[in-house]
């Protein structure tokens, strides 16, 4: 995988407290159990750790854990 997707994992992980395995490429945010206020609080996450800005438009539009690494991706991310 790459450093945007283990970026992505690791904040879904810390902030929801989710098993890593289950955070995987074609999860949804429904399979990960995250409601339209869980994802408004991963957007902060992410926003937070990796400086990416996501929209409330972009959001809804994002429905699984590759389409966010591909976003983080797409926006350069400081991933470490």
């Amino acid at each position: 995988m790459s450093a945007a997707h283990d970026s992505v994992v690791e904040v879904v992980v810390a902030r929801f407290g989710l098993d890593a395995e289950a955070v995987v490429p074609e999860a949804t945010f429904d399979d990960l159990g995250l409601d339209s206020l869980s994802q408004l609080e991963l957007a902060t996450a992410l926003k937070k750790r990796l400086g990416v800005v996501i929209s409330d438009e972009e959001l809804s539009e994002l429905a699984t854990v590759s389409d966010i690494v591909a976003l983080v991706e797409q926006r350069g991310a400081s991933v470490r």
